[in-house]
């Protein structure tokens, strides 16, 4: 239900104006913002408008006359009303209620009306441990190795100070848990919230539920895997992925399976007052004696920089019975490239947490990442094509990444510039010419966890599902930057070189060095060069070709980013955390402008076609009659038309943007005078009389038409005869993102005209 809300107007006693009246409000009490709707059968809204501060609203009878439901409610974020804080009438029941011209609403019901923030913060990291660790946990939490540790564990208990008089036969769960590890903050990924409702008694003496949760310890207990601890003949067997066993659930720590064998054989030996104490401070047992409602999802975040987090989100107030209160429990995940990993599962861990714990949630993913594996999570380190001359790569309409070195399947359109209309009435144009490619390195890529030093440019031809085909060129012309050294400037040279056994390698010239000049670009590519060239004049339709750009670090080490597969090329390959992205909408639009290339390269895919127009006067045609004679000179009456017989072509019709037709009239011609004018081109853009197919007709002027003299305010002349100049120019797309004109190409006649 959403729809334009306007507010009420004051209308007196108008008929259709009533007042909300809201019980139990004080004069000094803030009263909630509420908003209603009127709604037909059909759920369309008839009528929208905030309540005003006073409490009026204002319905006009013929919509009562069409309601079929009237709803209040909180207003929304969308013109409409929340769905979880609404009341809904029938329209008998909302005509009954407002028959004195009131409608009252108790306290109860519209203080849910009220909203406030809810808030939860916390951090998350990942704990790297061994295999050793992952077995001996597994194997301390089963029952076989529990019953060795209860004796000691119930004298600590029960005696204290006896205890440097035991020493347990293998660690305990809390010395593993807490053994010197490698733990560090997680700074990517999101954090879904989810809360419950539970309901739970105090636990009394001789309480009847605690003989209840032994029972239910002992089937669970039953139902656990049992691996028996080391011995000095025999090794722990194998346990497998440690993450799908019972004890690590949705790769966290499920502390009912840990110390399940335990706790159930200390609640058996313990006194029924110590048994007490011992649940409750421990809250996974505690909660077991609780009612507890089906979790909802309430939130979503972002881990912050430094591995916290902090949620909130609006939601009314709710009243909660006494002995109850509300448990959360959180669920991480991380994208990295294409992969989203659960970190850690909450839910499927039973680890929940009061709203004010600041819990830390600590994963044993290894397919986790770290801070120092990730950056911060602010993005810092990445790559894009930013500029194809002047051009703004977003404006390249090229497809998504499928690979390190290849694209989706391209259509017609693939490759070409500007797929809206652009500059100088640019759209859809090919590429052609010297084209320089500028590229953004952050400067988050020459960090130590990066490390990119070096990139490299390579261009392949794409067949027609985007794979590559063909041999690869390896760019490799000099390159060098003006830079500011002392009070000079001096050329650096950035490339070529080889560095590891990699070739065609260019310092990356990160832009916090004082660079200056006009050379700003990090490769010059001259598609006319024949390896690179489209086909020749007449041939095919052009044929796309891929720009891949790679990264190195010093030591010449390809270098992709974390998640992305690796590209399976020759020599050393390193995951780093960095990302390639692609830049696909213009800056300031809605949501990221860039967009992610989970691939070891970043490839774009490019159409170029350095094939001139062409345009070729064929012959001249005076009414019905054609003749292709060098000098021409034609009489007749003034409705005889003038025309031509003509082609007007580029080799791949696609990037042909208009061919015209111009005539021009002696000496000192002008449109003022009328001395120049145009013959129609019914066919432009299109290809006309591109062999093998027919010569085109253009359209005709007449005689008159042609030789008719302006000369205002005198009325006009017709001359009786005059020599003529006619015009045709094909104008193809090609450009190379820096130059918008549009290269053509002009074919001119000259002939003479009298009339008779």
């Amino acid at each position: 239900m959403s729809k334009h809300i306007t507010d009420s107007k004051h209308e007196g006693d108008k008929p259709g104006t009533y007042k909300l009246e809201l019980v139990g409000l004080t004069a000094a009490g803030e009263r909630p913002d509420i908003a209603m709707q009127v709604l037909d059968n059909k759920n369309a809204v008839l009528l929208a408008q905030n309540i005003d501060d006073d409490g009026r609203f204002n319905i006009p009878t013929d919509v009562l006359d069409r309601a079929h439901r009237v709803v209040l409610g909180a207003p929304d974020d969308k013109t409409g009303i929340r769905a979880d804080a609404l009341i809904t009438y029938r329209a008998g029941e909302f005509l009954a209620q407002i028959a004195d011209g009131r409608l009252a609403l108790a306290e109860r019901i519209w203080s849910r009306l009220r909203f406030h923030w809810t808030c939860v913060s916390g951090s998350v990291r990942v704990c790297k441990r061994r295999r050793w660790w992952f077995e001996s946990i597994v194997a301390a939490a089963s029952p076989s190795l529990a019953r060795r540790r209860i004796a000691t564990s119930v004298q600590r208990l029960s005696d204290p100070s006896s205890a440097s008089a035991f020493h347990p036969i293998a660690p305990s769960l809390n010395e593993l848990i807490y053994w010197p590890y490698r733990c560090a903050p997680v700074c990517r990924g999101i954090v879904e919230v989810y809360r419950r409702t539970c309901c739970c008694w105090p636990i009394v003496f001789d309480d009847i539920r605690i003989p209840d949760l032994i029972r239910d310890l002992e089937r669970y207990v039953v139902r656990l895997p049992k691996w028996p601890g080391p011995t000095p003949d025999v090794p722990t067997p194998p346990i497998g992925d440690p993450l799908q066993t019972p004890f690590f659930k949705g790769g966290a720590l499920n502390e009912l399976p840990i110390n399940a064998a335990s706790d159930l054989r200390m609640l058996r030996s313990l006194p029924s007052d110590r048994a007490a104490e011992y649940i409750q401070s421990r809250a996974y047992l505690f909660h077991r004696l609780c009612r507890c409602g089906q979790p909802s999802k309430v939130g979503t975040g972002t881990i912050q920089p430094d591995g916290s987090f902090n949620i909130c989100w609006p939601e009314p107030w709710r009243l909660l019975s006494v002995n109850c209160y509300e448990q959360y429990a959180y669920v991480v995940k991380q994208t990295i490239g294409s992969t989203t990993t659960t970190l850690y599962n909450g839910l499927t861990a039973d680890a929940w947490f009061a709203a004010g714990d600041e819990p830390v949630l600590t994963s044993y993913n290894s397919n986790a990442f770290a801070c120092n594996e990730t950056g911060t999570g602010g993005g810092d380190a990445y790559v894009f094509l930013d500029l194809i001359g002047d051009t703004e790569s977003h404006e390249l309409t090229t497809p998504t990444s499928a690979g390190w070195d290849r694209v989706a399947t391209p259509d017609a359109n693939s490759g070409l510039l500007f797929p809206g209309v652009g500059p100088n009435n640019s759209h859809l144009r090919n590429l052609g010419g010297r084209i320089e490619l500028t590229f953004v390195f952050s400067l988050g890529m020459r960090d130590p966890a990066v490390g990119a030093h070096y990139y490299r440019i390579s261009i392949c031809q794409a067949d027609a599902d985007g794979n590559p085909t063909g041999p690869r060129h390896y760019h490799g012309d000099g390159l060098a930057w003006d830079k500011i050294v002392g009070a000079d400037i001096v050329p650096e040279s950035l490339g070529p070189v080889s560095v590891g056994g990699e070739t065609n390698l260019y310092r990356i010239p990160y832009s916090d060095e004082p660079w200056v000049g006009s050379v700003r670009y990090h490769a010059l590519i001259d598609t006319t060069i024949a390896s690179l060239n489209a086909p020749i004049a007449h041939g095919p339709a052009a044929i796309n070709r891929m720009i891949t750009l790679e990264v190195f670090d010093a030591g010449g080490k390809r270098l992709r980013p974390l998640g992305a597969p690796a590209s399976g090329q020759p020599g050393t390959e390193l995951a780093k955390p960095f990302k390639y992205r692609r830049w696909f909408q213009p800056g300031g639009s809605v949501g990221d402008d860039t967009i992610e290339v989970p691939f070891a390269a970043l490839t774009h895919l490019f159409c170029w076609d350095n094939r001139p127009p062409v345009a070729d006067i064929l012959q001249l045609k005076i009414n019905n009659i054609t003749s292709n004679e060098e000098c021409q000179f034609w009489h007749g009456p003034g409705d005889s038309t003038f025309a031509i017989e003509y082609s007007a072509y580029v080799p791949d019709e696609r990037f042909q943007y208009a061919h015209d037709i111009a005539w021009l009239r002696g000496l000192n011609a002008s449109a003022a005078n009328g001395g120049i004018g145009a013959l129609p081109t019914p066919l432009s853009p299109a290809n006309a009389g591109k062999p093998p197919s027919l010569p085109a007709i253009s359209g005709s002027n007449t005689f008159e038409q042609m030789l008719t003299r302006l000369d205002a305010p005198n009325p006009p002349t017709v001359l009786s005869r005059c020599a003529f100049a006619v015009t045709l120019t094909t104008y193809a797309k090609t450009t190379n993102g820096e130059d918008l004109s549009y290269p053509y190409a002009p074919e001119t006649a000259a002939f003479a005209l009298a009339i008779d």
